[in-house]
């Protein structure tokens, strides 16, 4: 949920990208990813943060188990998120520390891990046709519903978490926390909130889109929706950066080929060559003074691969040594990305 600058220059290792048809994950990127970040075959720990666990990474970590088809570790990831992290309320408290004595001393949530929780048991219900995880899966999305989805300006909005982010100006939001797939997928589910799921997903388009700062008319990693304008949030770098580098991951996802020009266009820019900077300023235009992680051209590769209509194989990005937790997540990401985002439906 926060990432300091110091952490993340951590790993910032090379994408080896090979376009090849492939339409299956790659058991040898698991592999790895497993060696280096599955700590006692029940948590992933964040290695650019002290090997902390969280929500982020549980999600992510169940959902590359059910796309490998590992339900042993699937299971295991799951029973310590759930015996571990979740609240009362059905939400998760979104970090957990070994090196604290209070290993969870944050009680609050993050509204991106509890839907990428609940998206990785709706998934591995129809994977193993086990109604368990989908009534599991039913019970989370219902509290993130009750508890996060709000009325902001006329819009339904989604915020990152049940304390914290309410100010005197408005409400801060955190556009890289919808995961626009998930968001489609709980509102075909049905249910009582899946109205409420379908409006999340326009109101939020509509949001992302009027979310425009800088040269590139890009979003901030920290928007303040306020009552008459948006702007980028106080208390947090003005950047387009490690969090919002998100969101064309996930639009792309959902095939949202339009939506991602913006992205393109900035990490097409002459004085960028194809790279895309760790971040860019939105206020002074400055960038980071080190090279992204291997896992933002993994992000960039998919765009380009959705933005122009599927006409190569998709791309497949391999986890490297080097990779710290964070770039390897971003790689996996879209890898299944490609695979299921041109049969992705549009809103």
């Amino acid at each position: 949920m926060r990432r300091s600058f110091l952490q993340m220059c951590a790993g910032l290792a090379a994408l080896a990208l090979q376009p090849v048809s492939v339409r299956a994950a790659d058991p040898d990127n698991w592999t790895l990813f497993k060696r280096r970040f599955l700590r006692d075959g029940e948590r992933i720990a964040d290695t650019g943060n002290e090997d902390v666990s969280h929500t982020e990474s549980q999600g992510w970590g169940m959902l590359f188990a059910e796309d490998n088809d590992d339900r042993e570790t699937f299971q295991k990831l799951w029973e310590w998120t759930a015996s571990t992290l979740r609240r009362p309320d059905g939400l998760f408290s979104w970090r957990w520390s070994a090196k604290d004595k209070n290993h969870v001393a944050d009680k609050n949530n993050a509204a991106d891990g509890d839907i990428l929780i609940a998206w990785a048991l709706a998934r591995a219900a129809k994977r193993w046709d086990d109604p368990r995880l989908a009534a599991q899966s039913q019970d989370i999305r219902n509290a993130i519903a009750q508890h996060l989805l709000v009325e902001l300006q006329g819009k339904l909005t989604l915020l990152p978490g049940i304390q914290g982010f309410a100010r005197k100006d408005g409400h801060v939001v955190n556009l890289s926390y919808y995961v626009w797939p998930a968001i489609a997928s709980f509102a075909s589910m049905g249910g009582e909130h899946a109205g409420d799921w379908k409006r999340l997903q326009t109101d939020g388009l509509s949001l992302l889109d009027k979310a425009e700062f800088g040269t590139f008319h890009l979003p901030p990693d920290w928007l303040l929706v306020g009552e008459r304008d948006l702007r980028i949030a106080e208390g947090w770098p003005p950047h387009f950066g490690f969090d919002a580098v998100r969101i064309p991951l996930y639009l792309a996802w959902h095939n949202e080929g339009p939506r991602l020009g913006r992205f393109l266009a900035l990490w097409r820019a002459p004085q960028f060559g194809g790279k895309p900077p760790a971040w860019i300023n939105l206020r002074d235009g400055g960038i980071a003074p080190f090279p992204a992680p291997g896992g933002y051209t993994a992000i960039f590769a998919l765009c380009q691969f959705v933005g122009e209509g599927f006409k190569t194989d998709p791309p497949v990005a391999g986890v490297i040594e080097g990779d710290d937790y964070y770039s390897a997540s971003l790689k996996l990401l879209s890898n299944i990305a490609a695979r299921e985002a041109p049969s992705a439906s549009r809103p």
